[in-house]
């Protein structure tokens, strides 16, 4: 059951989310920048810090795939415990996070999103007459992994097929992950010589098929045999890598 504050602080989430300013420097910081969740673990601890030297009041929770999720709408199968607490200043906070159940497919890996927003103390916040509140949102992603699936996460890049041709004009990059796993690119570049003509990549699901555009004033590709690129790995870290082109 909600608390009274709790239920309040989640109505204001919900109208102050649209407040969060990007450019602004968060002061609570999540060190995980992606969550494996092994199927059958019992929880996957995230750790906060606290930089900065007031308190604040931080809430989190998980969605399918929704950026606007609110905690008032969140469909996630993950709970955090605590879901709602109060950092102190230049302190840290251990959080777990519980899969509370979902039929997912057992043959692949799954993601979702786990949010966490850090809301200021109120007298921190309304210190100055015109000084407006910011609500910073930060985002994660939550890769669930059934304990059957086979392979190795460290060898997506061997199981990445691709292929490059021209659809009405455009330049296309096609990317095929055969793994069970995602493959969370940060770049991509086909290569002509040695230049690289950029597309625009981003995260392909496991045996699924993705296509990409050419960075908007990139050169033409024509010619180019092999394409290389950077994946993000479980650690957080960035791997780089390169394949010939079919």
């Amino acid at each position: 059951m909600k608390t009274k504050c709790s239920g309040m602080l989640i109505s204001t989430l919900s109208a102050l989310l649209l407040l969060v300013a990007t450019p602004v420097m968060a002061s609570v910081v999540m060190l995980n920048t992606r969550v494996i969740y092994p199927a059958g673990a019992q929880s996957q601890t995230i750790q906060l810090t606290n930089n900065d030297s007031i308190p604040y009041v931080v809430q989190m929770w998980s969605d399918i795939n929704n950026p606007s999720s609110t905690p008032d709408t969140a469909d996630g199968p993950f709970v955090a415990v605590p879901a709602l607490f109060r950092i102190e200043p230049k302190t840290g906070q251990s959080v777990r996070l519980v899969f509370t159940g979902k039929d997912l497919p057992q043959d692949r890996e799954s993601v979702f999103y786990l949010n966490s927003v850090q809301i200021p103390p109120k007298n921190v916040a309304g210190a100055q007459q015109n000084q407006m509140m910011v609500v910073l949102r930060n985002r994660v992603k939550i890769f669930y992994r059934p304990k059957g699936i086979t392979g190795e996460p460290e060898k997506i890049a061997e199981q990445l097929r691709f292929s490059l041709k021209q659809q009405s004009g455009q330049w296309v990059l096609t990317v095929n992950n055969d793994s069970v796993f995602h493959a969370s690119f940060i770049k991509a570049a086909a290569m002509v010589g040695d230049k690289q003509v950029p597309f625009k990549a981003d995260m392909v699901a496991p045996k699924s098929q993705a296509s990409w555009k050419l960075d908007k004033g990139a050169s033409s590709p024509a010619g180019a045999r092999k394409v290389t690129f950077t994946l993000v790995n479980d650690y957080g870290g960035h791997s780089r890598a390169e394949a010939t082109l079919n």
